[in-house]
């Protein structure tokens, strides 16, 4: 039996509580095991990583309207449209339409989210989605370093040596924006979690 997550340990990371986290609980709790996030270490990276993604677990859709995603092939937004469209949702802000389209796929429903964008913002597939996007990256191998490992990781044609919240925080930001929070978040979630023990 993996580790159960409370109330209090997502409003003690975040730092207050809000309306989206009984929703997210129940569905944290119900996906993470099945994609083998289950120990401390694994929940404080995931765990501080959404945190910083959703505002504090208050928004499972990007503040920003997506026009600056409009035309970006490397997210697959070939239709006018698209930027806003498949704009960042979820509690890891899945964006742009080749990225709908694979989760839609891993659903067994091509088009679901393509069609349905909006279901990213229901807690079950925000966290589902986050779940999938962690398990294809492989995160729990990153996340289960020790904070003082190097690892190694290919960032616009360089070799980086990246600590591991370094590493998943650029495996799920695509760079480094938010990286001094994420670091600070991940470090508060491993407190909660080692005072509740």
């Amino acid at each position: 039996m993996g580790l159960l997550i409370t109330a209090a340990h997502l409003s003690a990371i975040a730092g207050k509580a809000t309306p989206l986290m009984p929703g997210l609980l129940e569905w944290i709790n119900k996906l993470c095991p099945q994609y083998e996030i289950d120990s401390a270490q694994e929940y404080a990276h995931f765990l501080a990583q959404a945190c910083v993604e959703s505002d504090h677990f208050k928004t499972l859709q990007e503040y920003a309207s997506g026009a600056a995603y409009e035309g970006r092939a490397d997210l697959g937004n070939c239709k006018a449209g698209d930027g806003i469209k498949y704009k960042g949702r979820g509690i890891f802000q899945t964006t742009g339409r080749a990225n709908y389209l694979q989760l839609g796929i891993k659903k067994g429903r091509r088009d679901l989210f393509i069609n349905h964008p909006d279901l990213l913002e229901q807690a079950e597939y925000a966290v589902w989605s986050a779940c999938e996007y962690w398990a294809g990256r492989s995160l729990n191998d990153a996340a289960n370093h020790g904070d003082q490992d190097i690892l190694k990781k290919k960032y616009h044609g360089k070799v980086l040596d990246l600590s591991p919240v370094e590493f998943i925080s650029i495996s799920i930001n695509g760079g480094y924006t938010g990286m001094v929070q994420r670091k600070a978040y991940y470090l508060k979630a491993r407190q909660v979690f080692e005072q509740s023990v």
